[in-house]
């Protein structure tokens, strides 16, 4: 969907001349699951039509630890999806976006099991995640990322979380780097 999205424009930008760009982000956000303060790390990009309009895929894994069975285990809850993110003012030293993911998502836990791999633990479920961010330009091809967000789940039928366990706020930093 993503590369029929992308080959529109394409051909829209070839005939209307619209400037094409694209950049990719690495981010680092704290988070909290179940209540507890969490470190999320992940990444997003894509192609920017006409210094505003992102089109791309992000994704994002949350690690973080609970007491089950009288010890503290470790979990992981990723989720990887589509990406959109409109910049405004963004001719500007500094310029604020808004953006939203739309992904799949997923926990793994670590809990000892006959399996010596991490295990699955539930269903896969939705997650939409908006933000709000400012930019600031560091160079012409390198900016920082200040940013707030909620992320909304569905049920993971998860034996240990319900979804408003994995629903919460986040602030993060990122790295963005390409042609904006």
């Amino acid at each position: 969907m993503l590369v029929l999205v992308a080959s529109t424009f394409l051909g829209q930008a070839q005939s209307a001349q619209l400037p094409l760009g694209g950049y990719g982000a690495g981010v680092s956000e704290l988070t909290w699951i179940n209540g507890k303060p969490s470190l999320a790390v992940g990444a997003y990009g894509g192609v920017l039509i006409n210094h505003r309009l992102l089109l791309g895929a992000a994704g994002n894994n949350i690690f973080f630890k609970q007491q089950v069975n009288g010890s503290e285990q470790s979990f992981q809850f990723n989720y990887y999806g589509l990406y959109t993110e409109y910049r405004m003012m963004q001719k500007e030293p500094i310029n604020i976006s808004l953006g939203v993911t739309g992904a799949l998502g997923w926990q793994e836990n670590d809990i000892k099991s006959s399996q010596k791999n991490k295990e699955r633990d539930g269903k896969n479920t939705f997650v939409v995640q908006p933000k709000i961010a400012i930019n600031g330009r560091v160079t012409k091809f390198m900016q920082l990322q200040v940013y707030g967000s909620y992320r909304f789940t569905g049920n993971t039928n998860s034996v240990y979380f319900s979804n408003k366990n994995y629903n919460g706020a986040a602030a993060g930093v990122g790295l963005l780097f390409g042609s904006f």
